[in-house]
């Protein structure tokens, strides 16, 4: 990085709605969007305000032969 380039590095701020172990819905503020906007973060690379929901877990329920404790040993 070069000294005369602003800094664009900005933790990704939002808020958990509900969290129930399986489930999770954060929600995105406007004024964090704004904010990562102000910061010189692309609109691509950041989340439109509104609320978002997630799956903890899916990548071992899609691939269950990653499992630790069902995996052989050679």
């Amino acid at each position: 990085m070069n000294e005369q380039e602003p800094l664009t590095y900005r933790p990704f701020t939002f808020t958990v709605i509900e969290d129930d172990g399986v489930n999770v819905i954060i929600e995105v503020s406007e004024e964090d969007y704004q904010a990562d906007l102000a910061a010189g973060i692309d609109e691509e690379a950041t989340m439109k305000p509104g609320r978002y929901k997630f799956k903890r877990g899916g990548f071992l329920a899609r691939h269950p032969e990653l499992k630790l404790k069902d995996r052989k040993r050679a």
